[in-house]
């Protein structure tokens, strides 16, 4: 077991990774460089089916095109240069605007990136925690995962797309006000011969109150156990189940490039084995229920990563863009109102 597996497995960062990459598919270029081509769909599902159109698709490298919200804030890393062939991740502080009193009640987000980003991870600081008092804005470093400046963090958004857009049903959003301190923790990989400009940005739109009633969770399901020989197509099972009652309103696949087939099915209770969803690749990695659907304690989800290996090289878990991952995210809220207990629901397999 490497230090990142462990890390997970302690909760530190588990939670915080599965929310924000609750959009995720792979988008470093690492597939030949096919950003471009598969940026006109990677705007995920909104809940009604549509798809909203990508404010990155025509935007010049290293710029940002995605509109500051009518309702809310727009905040955008600093960023920096990643030189060409460099693999690297960091993390960068920034600062919700306005004083304690300013609430911000969001039931939307949008997250944009710049060409050949592998992932934008959002996690905020808890106010007063020792985690808030050791940052401040600007404040920038090399890491691994966003918990680098300390454990009190909760997880907020993020992607592995250029453009990514999450809305919580009705009455469901996250509460965050103003001076709270947010970690951006963004990972590149530069295929290309020229150096590239690292950015990323996050829409916060924000509603009434009474539109945020109940707080926006996330699972994380992982199989570690996903060593495949080179030159070679192996499939490798999992399940996990919930220690709670929880809602679920949609499932997120997350592979990197090798991923081939994702399947999905209902563990446990009386849906046991129910097919609910196959991903055809890792471009593909989203799926809303038309509803949100009640888990009861216990029950949860059967997963299958399958992957084909092109390498040379066994392929394992790992958090380069030249490993794999085999993780079944999703994002759940409580069934009753006022009832925020056990908000973290997590799975390892190894």
């Amino acid at each position: 077991m490497n230090t990142f597996q462990q890390r997970l497995i302690s909760g530190t960062v588990i939670g915080a990774v599965a929310l924000a990459l609750s959009a995720c598919t792979s988008n470093t270029g690492e597939a030949l460089g096919t950003q471009a081509e598969s940026a006109a769909t990677s705007g995920g599902s909104t809940p009604d089916g549509s798809h909203p159109v990508n404010p990155q698709l025509d935007c010049p490298g290293g710029e940002i095109c995605m509109k500051a919200p009518t309702e809310g804030v727009q905040l955008q890393t600093v960023g920096g240069v990643i030189e060409s062939g460099q693999d690297v991740e960091f993390c960068e502080v920034v600062e919700l605007p306005g004083g304690s009193d300013v609430v911000y009640n969001v039931n939307e987000f949008e997250v944009a990136m710049t060409t050949y980003s592998h992932h934008l991870i959002v996690v905020a600081a808890l106010p007063g925690s020792a985690t808030d008092a050791a940052i401040k804005a600007g404040d920038k470093t090399k890491c691994f995962t966003p918990d680098v400046f300390g454990g009190d963090i909760m997880g907020v958004t993020g992607s592995q797309k250029p453009y990514h857009r999450e809305v919580f049903p009705d009455g469901v959003g996250k509460v965050f006000h103003g001076g709270q301190k947010l970690i951006f923790d963004y990972h590149y990989f530069n295929p290309s011969s020229a150096p590239i400009q690292a950015r990323g940005a996050v829409n916060f739109h924000t509603v009434g109150a009474e539109h945020v009633k109940r707080t926006a969770h996330s699972f994380g399901f992982y199989n570690f156990a996903i060593k495949t020989p080179p030159h070679a197509t192996q499939s490798f099972d999992a399940s996990c189940g919930f220690s709670r009652d929880v809602l679920v309103q949609k499932l997120t696949r997350h592979t990197h490039q090798w991923g081939r087939d994702f399947d999905v099915s209902f563990s446990g209770g009386q849906k046991n084995g129910e097919h609910i969803w196959t991903s055809p690749s890792y471009e593909e990695t989203e799926y809303v229920f038309e509803e949100p659907v009640l888990m009861p304690k216990g029950t949860g989800f059967a997963f299958t990563c399958e992957f084909e290996n092109t390498t040379d090289v066994p392929l394992k878990f790992g958090i380069s863009a030249k490993d794999e991952m085999c993780i079944l995210f999703g994002t759940w809220f409580t069934p009753t109102v006022g009832d925020e207990s056990e908000p973290d629901q997590r799975c390892d397999s190894f």
